[in-house]
C-alpha cells in the first residue's frame, strides 16, 4: 500500500471509529457526514503537498469539483457568515451554482481520468458511465451519483490507472456511500 492509500484508508477508518463511538455512546452509527468534503478537500491538499503541488490537468479538475463540492455545503459557511448572511446566501442560488459547477468538473475529471489509460476508454462508455452522474444531479438523488462514481472506481482498479488519484475517488465513494446509509 502507497502512503496516498494509507492515508485515505485511515481518514475513513477515523471516520468509521467516531461512528462506531456514537455508537456505543448514543445507540445509533451516525457518521460525522457533513464534514466528509472538508475531509476529502484535505486529503486531496495534502496528496499535492506530497506530489511537490505538481498539477496536472486531472488534478485541477478533481480539485476544482471538491472546492465547488466544499463551498455547495451550508456547513462551510455557518463558519464564515452572520446568521443574517447565511439567510441571505441560501434564499439567493449561490450554493446551486457551485454545485452545479461541481457537476461540471465531476463530469470533466471523470471522462479524462477514463480516458488516461493505456486502452483509451471510449467516450460512448463514458458517457454511459456518467448518465446516473447526471440523472443524480438533475433529479437529486445521490444514490445516482454515488453508483457513477462507484463505477469509475471499479473501473479504475480494473484498468489500474494512477493509484494516487484512485485512492482519493475510494474515499469519495466510501464517505458518499456512508453518508447515504445514514439518509436511509
Amino acid at each position: 500500500m502507497i502512503r496516498e492509500e494509507r492515508t485515505s484508508f485511515l481518514a475513513g477508518l477515523t471516520l468509521v471509529i467516531y461512528a462506531f463511538i456514537q455508537w456505543i455512546e448514543k445507540g445509533s452509527f451516525l457518521f460525522p457526514f457533513p464534514l466528509n468534503e472538508l475531509v476529502i478537500f484535505f486529503v486531496f491538499i495534502y496528496f499535492l503537498f506530497l506530489s511537490n503541488w505538481k498539477i496536472n490537468r486531472i488534478n485541477f479538475l478533481l480539485g476544482a469539483s471538491l472546492v465547488f463540492k466544499l463551498l455547495s455545503q451550508q456547513l462551510i459557511w455557518s463558519f464564515f457568515l452572520s446568521n443574517e448572511s447565511l439567510d441571505v446566501l441560501y434564499s439567493g442560488i449561490w450554493t446551486d451554482v457551485f454545485y452545479l459547477l461541481y457537476a461540471i468538473f465531476w463530469l470533466g475529471f471523470s471522462s479524462f481520468y477514463l480516458r488516461n489509460t493505456e486502452n483509451k476508454i471510449s467516450y460512448g462508455i463514458i458517457g454511459i458511465i456518467l448518465v446516473p452522474f447526471l440523472v443524480g444531479i438533475i433529479l437529486n438523488q445521490p444514490v445516482f451519483e454515488v453508483i457513477s462514481m462507484l463505477i469509475v472506481y471499479v473501473i479504475s482498479w480494473y484498468h489500474k490507472i494512477d493509484r494516487i488519484t484512485k485512492s482519493i475517488i475510494g474515499l469519495i465513494v466510501f464517505l458518499e456511500i456512508s453518508k447515504l446509509i445514514m439518509l436511509f
